[in-house]
């Protein structure tokens, strides 16, 4: 038998044979196996105050700050995007049977994502607008709240003094005073929609006009419902309601408007979601701060309105 002599040659990842007629050939050893490198599922991402709610983050804002994403997940729905309500400052009730203070602005992406990048987003919170401090002056307008250039709640508008003739537009625009002014309604600018990435989500209402009571405010609107006129000639009229948001994972009521001041009545109520209370002869109440509510009108006597509440804002990202 012819013996056969085979001379066998390797270098790093090539392996060369060389063949008794002294022809060779060579083939890649290649790195089959190895896993591909991706990142995380889900976003990661700081600021605010956090909590955990099930396999959500809750990034809670009561004052201004900074939201800083620093990494989107791979995941096609929670990778690169969150939900979230921001509320703004409500604004100040007027003096003097003045009309209660508008709801701040909100914007409610409680079922509805927002899609953002990889980079750091400030954060405002609007503050609540000033009381008038008599019958000739109006509350004035609550604070923006904002989520970089993505995402701005209006300040609430601001309730109309009695002697006065103006009352202001904003989230929700404040009440009117009395009939017995030159009243003016023609300031009825409210909270804009939000594009968001796939609809509008901002919420604001009218604040009441003055009816037939001569000295009673009308109520401010809430984000949920308008403000209403005075019902008689003792009470202001009521606030408007706010609008419930369960992102936080409970029912929370937010930007209701404040209620107007009255003459020797009662008082009211402001809306539901923080409005406060026009009194009929004492001190109006302000609008709760964290809610966004609109502060309530002055009542007999000059008295003053009381301011509207500071804003909100909450940012909840899937983790887990």
């Amino acid at each position: 038998m012819k013996k056969i002599d085979f001379k066998l040659t390797s270098s790093k990842n090539t392996r060369t044979i060389q063949t008794r007629r002294g022809k060779s050939f060579g083939f890649q050893i290649l790195g089959f196996g190895s896993p591909g490198v991706s990142g995380p599922p889900f976003m990661d991402a700081n600021g605010g105050s956090i909590s955990t709610s099930g396999d959500y983050k809750l990034h809670t804002f009561n004052s201004g700050g900074s939201f800083v994403v620093n990494a989107l997940g791979t995941d096609a729905t929670f990778g690169k995007a969150v939900y979230m309500i921001a509320v703004a400052g409500g604004g100040g009730g007027g003096g003097g049977h003045g009309g209660g203070g508008g709801a701040g602005g909100m914007v409610d992406m409680t079922n509805n994502l927002l899609t953002i990048a990889k980079q750091t987003y400030s954060v405002n919170i609007g503050s609540g607008g000033s009381g008038g401090n008599s019958n000739s002056t109006p509350g004035s307008v609550g604070g923006d709240s904002a989520f970089g250039s993505l995402i701005t709640a209006k300040g609430g508008g601001f309730g109309a003094a009695w002697s006065s003739n103006q009352r202001g537009g904003g989230g929700s625009t404040g009440g009117s005073a009395g009939a017995n002014n030159t009243y003016n309604l023609s300031n009825n600018t409210i909270q804009p929609n939000e594009p968001g990435n796939s609809g509008t989500y901002g919420h604001g209402t009218q604040g009441g006009g003055p009816g037939s009571a001569a000295h009673q405010g009308a109520g401010g609107g809430g984000a949920g419902a308008g403000g209403s006129q005075s019902p008689n000639d003792s009470n202001g009229g009521p606030g408007g309601n706010g609008r419930a948001s369960s992102i936080t994972g409970s029912s929370v009521t937010y930007a209701g408007g404040g209620q107007g001041g009255g003459w020797n009545g009662t008082g009211g109520s402001g809306g539901n979601g923080g409005g406060g209370n026009g009194p009929g002869n004492g001190n109006a109440n302000a609008g709760t701060n964290g809610l966004g509510g609109g502060g309530g009108g002055g009542g007999q006597n000059s008295q003053p309105g009381a301011g509207g509440g500071n804003g909100f804002m909450v940012i909840k990202r899937k983790f887990q």
